[in-house]
């Protein structure tokens, strides 16, 4: 993203670089000069939150049902560290002079909900050769050519970066939200924004705290990707068989009541 000025100068030294997520257009950092900033984006794609490397949020906002922007103050109008993110639904870029979304192969119109340019199939793409998604919430069109349905859960087993074999040892209090039968937890204590779960886990799901008492191989550790409008990035143990198999096998005891709250 380099901005071109009134006389064609190529201002090279105001840049901003887009990190994505492999194999896909979900943005994840933001790189200005020289300074990196981590991106959180929902389950869409969509930018809801830019934060500082110290975890400082300084950029906060929303797409409204057909891509009209809204973006709530989080630093004072003065402050030098404001930033503004023109990237909208995932693969689109607004042009902030005509307001329309530049979309890989066609141009969006937000007010209309439509591209201002016909379907290089024409009729054979659909009925109406410039209509968006007709569902904004679970379906996409990054490249302007195809609707794509949005993926519930991330990718990876939801992990971030690599993943390691581990093991957990007698001592090792873990946690989870939701019932036994699962296979993923976390060191207890980690914020449930890192956890990037489900909107409404917290309140519809059950809390454990749960103690190593036998030595639990294979474990897969990992970071948390960023999903669900969550930042992620805290740590998951996805284990090789149920929590509850592991109750039984008695590796693991419960250690707190169980709640819909993390203390």
């Amino acid at each position: 993203e380099t901005p071109v000025y009134a006389d064609g100068t190529v201002g090279y030294e105001q840049s901003i670089h887009w990190l994505y997520e492999p194999g896909a257009l979900t943005p994840l950092a933001r790189h200005e000069k020289g300074q990196l900033y981590y991106v959180v984006s929902d389950h869409q794609g969509t930018v809801r939150e830019i934060l500082t490397e110290a975890g400082e949020l300084i950029w906060a906002g929303r797409l409204l049902t057909w891509g009209e922007p809204e973006c709530w103050p989080v630093l004072t109008v003065n402050d030098p560290r404001n930033l503004t993110c023109n990237l909208r639904f995932c693969g689109q870029y607004e042009d902030t002079e005509s307001g329309l979304f530049y979309n890989r192969h066609r141009y969006y119109e937000r007010e209309t909900g439509q591209y201002l340019s016909p379907d290089p199939l024409n009729l054979s793409g659909g009925f109406n050769p410039y209509s968006y998604v007709h569902d904004p919430v679970n379906w996409i069109d990054p490249l302007g050519l195809t609707n794509l349905p949005v993926p519930y859960w991330p990718p990876n087993d939801g992990a971030f970066g690599p993943v390691k074999n581990t093991i957990l040892e007698p001592g090792t209090i873990i946690d989870r939200y939701g019932y036994t039968g699962g296979y993923y937890t976390s060191p207890v204590g980690t914020p449930y924004s890192m956890r990037a779960l489900p909107p409404g886990t917290d309140t519809m799901k059950p809390y454990s705290v749960y103690k190593v008492i036998k030595p639990i191989s294979n474990v897969s550790e990992s970071k948390i990707a960023p999903w669900f409008g969550e930042i992620g990035l805290g740590t998951q143990y996805k284990l090789e068989k149920s929590v509850q198999e592991y109750l039984d096998s008695g590796h693991l005891i419960e250690a707190g009541k169980k709640g819909n709250k993390c203390g």
